[in-house]
């Protein structure tokens, strides 16, 4: 099979998988329909290996598979074909999606085996792994949009599916409406860049670059796409439906925070990255959102108390660490804090899932403790992937964060130190609320709610082995995964993604001297957040007293009042106008009228009732009197 095929096969493979179980809906029982699902998600992952092997044989100049199926629009000038663009980027995004979307599919076969809907979820989780592929395997940017909206439709679905939830419900709508927003954005950019370009077509738009910038519309461009960007990747200022979604089972934020949804963002950027390397406004623009956005969710962080939800304003974290990777020009340092990012990730929240399965659905962390007693694989698994989230090298998060803070080195003046600077912030606060975490939740004396309930559970063991062998999988993949770029000992992933820039530029590389220089600042400051941790939690009292914040902890703990803004200045105000319009246009013009059609009809009938008597002289008295009225008008018109 060729390589195209290895890729429309491997991407083909969990439509197949959603299809199939839609279709034997309950004619199997529900543990067959997880099997489908798993089974579907293996094949593409293994498909995706060989693809990946027969791109890496080649030549970095012959990296590039392009295959069309069909033209699915065509209008005048306008062309859109199905068709998918295979290259180094798409490559590492397909084995990172099929890969750990697999591991998630494996675990969740233990997660949800007691839910009635199990079939359900897994026909969603099928076509969410399906969605984002055609998102990175997309070969132009209208079927990019497809994957994008339908990304955001498998979103909704999956984060809505306990719907006899109210919250989960909102969640669900939150996360929809504000993703919306980013879609319009990225629409909006599609349709200039054909206005100006006539294509959108990846390869023949990256060299169109020229144009768009001596018409004055790149930085346009650019900026109308990062919109969409930052909505899918929960970025400031559209990151508000990113901790409402943690009402979904614990798989699905796995999925969305490590593998999929909020990696989008940074693939579209790395994708185009053409256009923004010219675009000097627009990326610096990039490096300050995540630069803002890494710092205010680490303090978001460090004042929550749902287990999930810590680790989901880490995830915000992280993200803006691969922003401005990628608004400085690093798109491989990017691309490899994303890699590795969806292995710690997807081991934090599955171990948070063990967790929860544990204490009978409980997420506060006040309400734990001491279960290192009752979970001891766990702990080590939660501290392997701490470990790798607060970047303690040789774990995979050291290497693949501090590439991003040394090519803000690399890069220096004022947007450079910008990134630097919050990074090695951004890594102490990340050690400060990670081991927090492990402290409340694994160490001290046990809440009574602990006490009481995780016992239960250790007749049976930690969990089935479906939950178990995969999060072990990913601690592993956590522990080595840094190896594919060690400064000055391997380059792999600069080698591989080498021709991703299609000859536009050289992306920023910094020297192993600006990256040991960076490893040494920000292990110190991970390490100090989490001594300090251990000051401040690591003697956990069996009660935690419920109190609120005062003082400037007020902003954190109630997320700098993002919410409140948004309903400040945007949903009071629409709502306000839109009770107007209903009481002073609506009513009176729409309403009014059309219910006073009905009274009127009633009234007009009435009439004609009256009329009909059953009398045949006044028939015939009205009939010759309608006659006449007719020869009169004739006479008159003659």
């Amino acid at each position: 099979m060729s390589t195209s095929g290895y890729v429309w096969a491997s991407f083909a493979a969990p439509l197949v998988g959603c299809v199939l179980i839609t279709l034997l809906a309950d004619r199997v029982p529900r543990r067959v329909a997880g099997l489908v699902a798993c089974a579907a998600m293996l094949v593409s992952f293994v498909l995706g290996v060989l693809a990946f092997l027969d791109l890496r044989d080649r030549p970095a100049e012959e990296r590039v598979v392009a295959d069309t199926i069909w033209t699915w629009l065509s209008a005048g000038d306008f062309r859109a074909d199905v068709g998918i663009l295979f290259d180094p980027l798409s490559a590492v995004m397909l084995l990172v999606v099929s890969g750990v979307g697999f591991l998630i599919h494996v675990y969740s076969l233990g997660y949800m085996h007691d839910d009635a809907q199990e079939r359900r979820f897994f026909a969603y989780m099928n076509l969410f792994v399906f969605s984002m592929l055609i998102l990175v395997l997309a070969g132009n940017l209208v079927l990019l949009l497809v994957g994008w909206g339908m990304v955001g439709l498998s979103s909704y679905l999956l984060i809505g599916f306990w719907h006899h939830r109210p919250t989960a419900v909102a969640a669900a709508k939150k996360a929809f409406v504000m993703n919306a927003v980013g879609d319009v954005g990225l629409a909006i950019g599609t349709f200039l860049i054909f206005r100006e370009l006539g294509t959108v077509d990846y390869r023949e738009v990256f060299a169109g670059v020229p144009v768009l910038s001596d018409r004055g519309h790149l930085d346009w461009a650019c900026g109308l796409l990062l919109i969409g960007a930052l909505a899918k990747s929960a970025q400031i200022p559209l990151h508000t439906w990113l901790p409402d979604a943690m009402e979904g089972p614990t798989p699905v934020s796995a999925l969305i925070h490590a593998a999929t949804m909020v990696t989008a963002g940074v693939y579209l950027v790395a994708r185009m990255n053409p256009l923004y390397a010219e675009s000097g406004a627009i990326s610096n623009l990039i490096v300050v959102i995540g630069a803002t956005g890494l710092v205010m969710a680490g303090l978001i962080a460090l004042f929550q108390h749902d287990i999930k939800r810590i680790i989901a304003y880490s995830t915000m974290s992280q993200i803006a660490y691969m922003f401005m990777g990628v608004g400085l020009g690093a798109y491989w340092a990017g691309m490899y804090h994303l890699v590795t990012h969806a292995f710690f990730k997807a081991l934090l929240f599955m171990g948070a899932g063990i967790v929860i399965h544990a204490l009978h659905d409980q997420q506060d962390i006040r309400h734990m403790g001491g279960l290192r007693r009752f979970l001891p694989r766990t702990t080590i698994l939660m501290w392997i992937g701490s470990l790798a989230l607060v970047g303690i090298v040789p774990f995979s998060g050291g290497w693949s964060k501090d590439a991003i803070l040394s090519s803000g080195l690399e890069v220096g003046g004022a947007i450079g130190w910008v990134a630097w600077v919050a990074g090695i912030v951004g890594a102490f606060l990340t050690g400060l609320y990670s081991f927090r975490l492990l402290f409340l939740v694994f160490y001290g004396e046990s809440s009574p709610y602990a006490a009481d309930e995780a016992p239960k559970h250790t007749d049976h063991g930690e969990g089935p082995a479906t939950m178990l062998w995969p999060v072990y999988a990913l601690a592993a993949l956590a522990t080595v995964g840094g190896l594919l770029q060690i400064p000055g000992v391997t380059h792999y992933m600069t080698d591989f993604l080498e021709p991703i820039t299609y000859g536009t530029g050289e992306m920023v590389e910094p020297s192993v001297a600006q990256e040991y220089l960076t490893t040494a600042a920000a292990v110190a400051a991970g390490l100090l957040g989490s001594v300090l941790a251990f000051r401040l939690w690591g003697r956990r009292p069996a009660v935690i007293p419920e109190r609120a914040s005062t003082g400037l902890a007020v902003l954190p703990e109630r997320r700098f009042l993002w919410d409140e803004l948004y309903d400040a200045i945007l949903y009071r105000p629409a709502a306000a106008a839109s009770n107007l319009i209903r009481r002073f246009v609506e009513r009176p013009f729409f309403e009014a009228p059309l219910d006073a059609v009905g009274p009127a009809s009633r009234l007009v009938a009435r009439g004609f009732g009256v009329s009909q008597t059953g009398v045949v002289r006044l028939y015939a008295l009205v009939f010759a009197v309608g006659v006449g009225a007719l020869l009169l008008l004739f006479m008159v018109q003659a």
